[in-house]
């Protein structure tokens, strides 16, 4: 993982950008920063959003800023609305609209220039006559299936094998990903290629002056509260830093709050019913889902991130945290170990002792947390979105005929 600057001749590539028309989650921020990195260098990028081709970048609507909305044209903003009332309001979207949206992306194939290459970032790609690339960011719906909606698991399993074997690479965000495909659809080793995740530069310390705006704006005091970030959804496991949070004496909690920032998933009934005594107490905060300018500031602002997920392909809040300077307890998931090495507290997502014990030492012992933040300031040196870029750029060269 070595920092390396963006060479080579200007490509032409076409992008899927589905990713990037709802607010930026693991795999928006994703597409969002190599596509970023490609157009700042000279790519000639064009995106697909599901009804038509641009050449402007999303940026996932919702609470993105100003500036960033205004760089995408409206038809792209239009997809981005229309996308978002599908999957609230139409059910059965999964199933009609990749017969529609093939048809949008071959009728745009056509009229342009012809890409040198496509990829598209989020597991399952469009058929295309050329070069094809894809990345696959976890099998977390074969080993956890509990944890997704009927309707994703769906696509999924009746598309993604197809989709293994027709791409001529396929990214993983990790080794442990890689291992995933293998043995979970025998994919063939010769065909994937490793390129982990950056950090964007926003995640790096803040000062209690430089976090005040932000942190007035929740109530919250620099330093003085655990960070939880991520989508509410089962995978994350945020029962478990619920219940190791109220192990803390009470004076504690109060002085501590557990904060959830992400915006509402799936499946989570139990997830709201566990938060109702601790929301009314002010223990715990819900602060739902957050701009791209705000959440570098909170994760800085946090005595600590809590990150108990049962499964991660990578678990990018964690690197972020610890570009932050804000010490990381996470669990053992073997992708997190890959990432954090030695700069963070690792448990066992079911040992509640153990996260709740983390907590109450980054409380007390301000070496260990002087001694995490080191580490974890160097550990996050190693990744970059630039290193990422590049990485990424080097497969497609790979396949362009």
């Amino acid at each position: 993982m070595v920092e390396n600057q963006i060479s080579g001749a200007p490509l032409r590539v076409a992008m899927g950008g589905r990713a990037l028309l709802t607010p930026l989650t693991g795999i928006g921020q994703y597409a969002f920063h190599l596509a970023q990195e490609f157009v700042r260098h000279g790519h000639d990028v064009r995106f697909f959003y599901g009804t038509h081709w641009s050449s402007s970048i999303a940026s996932g609507g919702g609470n993105a800023s100003a500036a960033s909305l205004a760089s995408a044209s409206l038809r792209t903003r239009m997809a981005s609305m229309a996308k978002r009332f599908a999957r609230r309001y139409v059910p059965a979207a999964y199933r009609y609209m990749p017969h529609i949206e093939q048809f949008r992306f071959d009728s745009g194939v056509r009229r342009d220039a012809a890409p040198q290459v496509y990829h598209d970032p989020n597991f399952i790609p469009f058929r295309f006559a050329g070069p094809t690339v894809i990345t696959a960011h976890d099998a977390s719906w074969v080993r956890y299936p509990q944890y997704h909606p009927a309707a994703r698991l769906a696509l999924l399993r009746n598309n993604f094998p197809k989709a293994l074997e027709r791409a001529d690479r396929v990214i993983v965000v990790s080794e442990f990903v890689r291992d995933e495909l293998i043995s979970c659809f025998g994919a063939r080793p010769e065909k994937l290629r490793v390129v982990y995740n950056g950090v964007s530069e926003r995640f790096t310390p803040h000062t209690a002056e430089q976090t005040r705006d932000v942190l007035s704006r929740y109530e919250l005091t620099h330093g003085q509260y655990f960070a939880a970030v991520g989508t509410l959804e089962p995978r994350k496991n945020l029962h478990a830093a619920l219940d190791a949070h109220a192990r803390l004496p009470m004076p504690v909690r109060r002085r501590f709050p557990l904060v959830l920032i992400g915006g509402e998933g799936w499946l989570t009934e139990s997830l709201h019913a566990a938060l109702v005594t601790s929301l009314n107490d002010g223990t715990v905060r819900k602060l739902g889902y957050v701009s791209d300018e705000a959440l570098p500031v909170l994760t800085a602002g946090a005595l600590a991130l809590v990150y108990p997920s049962m499964y991660e392909g990578f678990g990018l809040p964690v690197i972020e945290a610890m570009a932050a300077g804000v010490p990381v307890i996470c669990s053992n998931a073997r992708a997190l170990m890959e990432v954090a090495g030695d700069a963070g507290l690792l448990c066992d997502p079911s040992d509640i002792a153990g996260f709740a014990d983390a907590m109450q030492m980054l409380i007390d012992d301000a070496a260990l947390r002087a001694l995490l933040v080191a580490r974890g300031r160097k550990r996050a040196g190693l990744f970059s979105w630039r290193r990422s870029a590049q990485e990424t750029l080097d497969v497609y060269r790979q396949v362009i005929v």
